[in-house]
């Protein structure tokens, strides 16, 4: 079983990341952190929290601050029953390699900005593109969880952690992958 927290959409607000980590802990153990773009500050901000827990991210339309090609604009995590079997940093178009006999899933990870999200049909070519059968994308600061057809990948967006004019509210997500099993829990600030 893997578990991991979802965030997207930070905006330099390091705290409410703080935050999220904490309730995602509580929930039980933290394989991994993903972040689907818009960290919008230096990566060494999150490096000094000095999270236990491995961190993947990957470039939104708002992180000029970061390095242009760290982190990437994609990433490919495969996953096992025993846990995370690679992570693979993607440019735009870029293929992945054949999963391994032993990967359940395969998480695309994306901002979503150049595949026109919140719309979804390029994020699925893509996603079969890769053999991915769960897409993570941000951009759009809205939650979404959209299983599709039967033979859709599952796509999801865990919204954002600046919170939304008027609301006040920031979310994110847990993810469980239990075998084929892959569960979503939204979760709010």
């Amino acid at each position: 079983m893997v578990r991991l927290m979802v965030c997207s959409d930070i905006h330099t607000k390091v705290g409410h990341f703080q935050d999220a980590v904490v309730a995602a802990r509580a929930g039980g153990p933290v394989d991994a952190i993903l972040i689907a773009g818009d960290l919008q500050m230096p990566i060494a901000t999150i490096d000094e929290l000095k999270l236990p827990e491995p961190i993947y991210l990957v470039h939104g339309n708002n992180d000029a601050a970061l390095e242009p090609t760290h982190p990437a604009d994609e990433l490919v995590i495969d996953v096992a029953a025993d846990g995370i079997a690679g992570v693979r940093e993607l440019g735009y178009h870029q293929g992945a390699p054949a999963r391994g006999g032993d990967v359940t899933h395969r998480i695309m990870v994306t901002h979503g900005h150049t595949y026109r999200a919140p719309r979804l049909v390029r994020l699925r070519q893509r996603a079969a593109a890769l053999d991915a059968d769960v897409v993570i994308y941000g951009h759009s600061h809205r939650w979404q969880v959209d299983t599709g057809g039967p033979a859709d990948a599952l796509v999801v967006n865990s919204g954002t952690l600046m919170p939304k004019p008027g609301s006040g509210r920031c979310t994110f997500m847990t993810m469980v992958i239990d075998g084929k099993d892959v569960r979503v829990e939204r979760h709010e600030l």
